[in-house]
């Protein structure tokens, strides 16, 4: 059994703690989580909790690490973490920015660490097989791929206000997922957005953008912090000779699917990676797009 330290218990950290739960092969042992009240739960539930990185360090009793702090914490994180000399699964996006994302990079040759980013609708079979399809040319040439992605409710407003933005926050998926399917990496962008109306929160409730790919192709990226039913993720891939539309996550349906590639996904890892998994590269390549849209902007 592949044992994880995880370093924090927030939104997303409850999220793998839930997927790993049903693991054969991984195990969250250790957690790293300051605030009281929900590090007093977890022990209750038999994790070793840490208040700090230090006291998981010194520990020192897990085969590697999965970083799901706010995305601000990242590369502090697995700064602090890399000497260990463990592989290391970071959330997406790794930082705020792409020097943030080089940042880690930097880190991880140093230390020759493995470093794995959590883009985790590489391992939802329906997208692996979308992707070979595309791949044996089943679309022809490739006119438009459009990714949506719709929460159910938006995180907290301290959250929102610290996490780069709707398109750092969420829209990075969605170029990721343009760029492996397509294996090209977006060469422009534009877009517009709406801004949120909640008092003390500034950040977008909903966001379309276009994306430019090198061979002509059209890449869309919809946005939105509200959804009346339930998270939503969706591909469309339109060709001169075939189309498809897939719902990833829809309904209930859909928490299942997300705990099942969130799994897989830390096997995988566990296990040295896979061709599927996301590279510090991907992430710094997200992150670029995200730098050239916020440059087209101002």
């Amino acid at each position: 059994m592949f044992r994880i330290g995880l370093v924090g218990a927030g939104r997303m950290g409850q999220t793998h703690l839930t997927a790993l739960s049903s693991s054969t092969t991984v195990t969250v042992t250790d957690i790293v989580e300051p605030r009281s009240e929900v590090a007093a739960a977890l022990t209750a539930e038999g994790y070793t909790v840490h208040s700090s990185i230090d006291g998981l360090l010194e520990r020192g009793d897990v085969d590697g690490f999965l970083v799901a702090t706010p995305s601000g914490f990242h590369v502090d994180v697995i700064r602090q973490l890399a000497p260990a000399g463990l592989p290391i699964l970071s959330e997406k996006p790794c930082g705020l920015t792409a020097d943030d994302a080089l940042a880690v990079a930097a880190i991880a040759q140093k230390s020759g660490i493995r470093l794995q980013i959590g883009y985790w609708r590489r391992f939802v079979p329906a997208m692996l097989e979308l992707k070979k399809d595309i791949e044996s040319g089943r679309f022809g040439r490739l006119l438009l791929v459009h990714a949506s992605q719709w929460d159910y409710r938006p995180p907290g407003a301290e959250f929102r206000n610290s996490s780069g933005g709707i398109l750092t926050d969420m829209g990075v998926h969605e170029i990721d997922v343009i760029h492996w399917l397509t294996g090209e990496a977006p060469s422009g962008i534009s877009g517009t957005a709406m801004m949120s109306t909640t008092p003390g929160v500034v950040d977008e409730d909903a966001a379309v953008f276009t994306l430019t790919l090198p061979s002509g192709t059209l890449g869309i990226a919809t946005l939105g912090r509200f959804y009346p039913e339930a998270d939503f993720v969706g591909i469309e891939v339109m060709g001169e000779e075939d189309h498809v539309r897939l719902n990833i996550l829809e309904g209930d349906a859909g928490g299942a699917i997300q705990m099942a590639a969130l799994r897989d996904q830390a096997e995988s890892f566990a296990a040295g990676g896979t061709v599927h998994g996301a590279t510090i590269d991907d992430a710094v390549a997200a992150l670029r797009v995200v730098a050239l849209y916020t440059e087209n902007s101002s």
